[in-house]
């Protein structure tokens, strides 16, 4: 898992202490392609925002681009997520179309990243008008798969997250069945269950936060849709990110009489648990 911060980003609305959550998505409007897929795989998988429909790649260097039309979008972060790009040891560099079917250019705020695990990558960085993102993948043992890929524009919460509670980094729940004999020994176990499970609290909002198009659209997309990238405190802990849902419907409380700082949120999630 890992946030990667541009050089020179120091958030959009809100500073870096403040929690992301990216659940607004210029993707699932996009057209995918790639460099190359492996028979029975297809690109246009990595936009529907789910973990089992996996694409990969025909080759351990190839690129994965998805594209939103003629008109630019502005965005400031894009994910991967339920991926291989770690236990494959590829190394990863995104670059971004700035003309109408123009080529895909780097840019030296946002440099290259090596996955140390398949865990959840989150880059954020200054907002840009862009026509489309690529992921530039290289160096593998062997082809590397993802399943999300995605870009937009990050939800910033205007007061940080608490700091007590369980790290994302240190949330993976797994289940197990053990197989025994008649005299008790243990024979061998399986996995029945994984995930991450964690809980991210946010207080001293105040009541515009709650009538905010922001806090409407979250609770929108949960309802509707569901999964998105949170990352609670992405300069401090950058290994603190998750693709997650949540577990039910967020709800703004009122704790204090004090427009200013009125409220609380807290977000029951489920991750996804990289194998």
């Amino acid at each position: 898992m890992a946030t990667i911060i541009g050089n020179g980003y120091t958030g959009t609305t809100q500073p870096l202490t403040s929690p992301r959550v990216c659940y607004q998505s210029f993707s699932v409007d996009s057209t995918s392609a790639s460099g190359g897929s492996a028979a029975g795989t297809y690109t246009d998988w990595v936009t529907d925002g789910e973990t089992w429909s996996v694409w990969t790649a025909g080759a351990t260097t190839t690129t994965l681009n998805i594209t939103f039309g003629a008109t630019a979008v502005a965005i400031d972060y894009v994910g991967i997520a339920a991926h291989t790009l770690g236990s494959t040891g590829a190394d990863v560099q995104l670059a971004f179309q700035l003309t109408d079917g123009g080529a895909y250019v780097t840019q030296a705020d946002v440099g290259s990243h090596t996955p140390a695990g398949d865990g959840a990558i989150l880059w954020l960085f200054d907002r840009r008008d862009v026509f489309g993102v690529q992921v530039q993948i290289s160096g593998g043992t062997s082809a590397a798969s993802v399943a999300v890929f995605q870009a937009g524009q990050a939800f910033e919460f205007p007061r940080a997250s608490t700091f007590l509670g369980l790290p994302i980094s240190e949330a993976a729940q797994i289940s197990y069945r053990h197989q025994r004999s008649i005299r008790g020994d243990v024979l061998g176990r399986t996995v029945e269950g994984a995930e991450l499970q964690f809980e991210v609290a946010i207080a001293n909002l105040p009541e515009t936060f709650r009538t905010g198009t922001d806090w409407q659209g979250f609770k929108a997309h949960v309802q509707d849709v569901g999964p998105f990238f949170i990352a609670p405190k992405p300069a401090a802990y950058t290994d603190d990110v998750a693709y997650a849902r949540l577990t039910d419907q967020p709800r703004f409380n009122r704790d204090v009489p004090n427009r200013r700082a009125s409220g609380s949120v807290a977000l029951s999630c489920m991750g996804y648990l990289a194998p």
